[in-house]
């Protein structure tokens, strides 16, 4: 099957995706513009905070893969991505308030929270501002603050690619783009890791509805993290870390004098995975469960 053919495929599905939601979706006119958000199953409720490039969709694929059936998942888009506005000067602490504000009308005092890469950081200020809200935090892939360059995208190739649907498809299909998201090349990955990778980049499409979020992720949430500007001092609550093994976002002595400020945080770093952590679901089901005390 030819590139066309594929890529007219996957975004036929996406949309679809997004059109008819597998879990029930919902909208909340919160205080700084409309918030959408899925929730599903029952137990002690979890708020997923998605990635940059994903939304609702991407938090609910993680939770799905991640959680067993006892919890009661919250999955928002944050600022910018599917169905939720992005704010005139959105900030890192307005997106936190926002979460409280998804909390309270839920009837939600008190949630485990995942911040899952760009998502880490709106975790962390939550944990940070609203500590009584918070009462264990994972985040998996995280930005943090980094002694070396961060290697990231420039700001106009990120705008650039927000409206080029067709190469961002075409990336996630580029050997080198394959290993440092899944830790190895398409030709090295068995078919249960490259359905697995396929299953996550598909939450990153379609793009027009993600693209305010993404360079909002890049232009402002990017660099609240790299300027250290979360009081991490103010993190009670007890903190797991999971990280890749050479991650690039997160390298390991980084995380390592990160885990360090923090009151009560441990950290997990797999051999392999690269970003998105590929082919680790069980032994990642089991550590948060496990952390979690499901």
């Amino acid at each position: 099957m030819g590139f066309p053919k594929r890529y007219h495929d996957d975004m036929v599905t996406a949309y679809r995706r997004l059109a008819n939601p597998i879990v029930p979706v919902a909208d909340f006119p919160s205080s700084q513009g409309a918030v959408r958000f899925a929730r599903f199953g029952a137990g002690r409720p979890v708020l997923v905070l998605h990635g940059s490039g994903g939304g609702w969709d991407q938090g609910v694929d993680w939770a799905q893969r991640r959680l067993g059936p006892d919890h009661d998942v919250i999955s928002p888009s944050r600022f910018g991505y599917p169905g939720s506005g992005l704010p005139g000067q959105a900030s890192v602490a307005g997106q936190a308030a926002v979460l409280v504000e998804l909390l309270d009308h839920l009837g939600v005092e008190r949630a485990d929270v995942v911040g899952l890469s760009a998502g880490s950081v709106p975790a962390l200020q939550l944990a940070a501002d609203h500590p009584g809200r918070v009462r264990r935090l994972v985040v998996e892939s995280p930005l943090l603050p980094l002694t070396g360059r961060a290697p990231l995208p420039p700001i106009p190739a990120v705008r650039a690619l927000s409206r080029a649907q067709f190469l961002l498809w075409l990336t996630t299909k580029v050997p080198a783009v394959v290993k440092l998201a899944a830790g190895a090349p398409p030709a090295k990955l068995p078919k249960e890791h490259r359905d697995e990778l396929d299953a996550i980049n598909a939450t990153m499409f379609p793009l027009a509805p993600r693209r305010a979020g993404t360079v909002h992720d890049r232009v402002v949430v990017a660099p609240h993290a790299l300027a250290d500007r979360i009081d991490v001092a103010g993190i009670g609550c007890p903190v797991l870390i999971i990280n890749a093994a050479h991650a690039l976002l997160a390298p390991h002595d980084d995380l390592v004098r990160f885990a360090a400020r923090l009151r009560d945080a441990r950290t997990l770093e797999l051999e392999s995975g690269g970003h998105v952590l590929i082919g680790n679901v069980a032994a990642l089901r089991q550590a948060i469960a496990g952390f979690l005390g499901s």
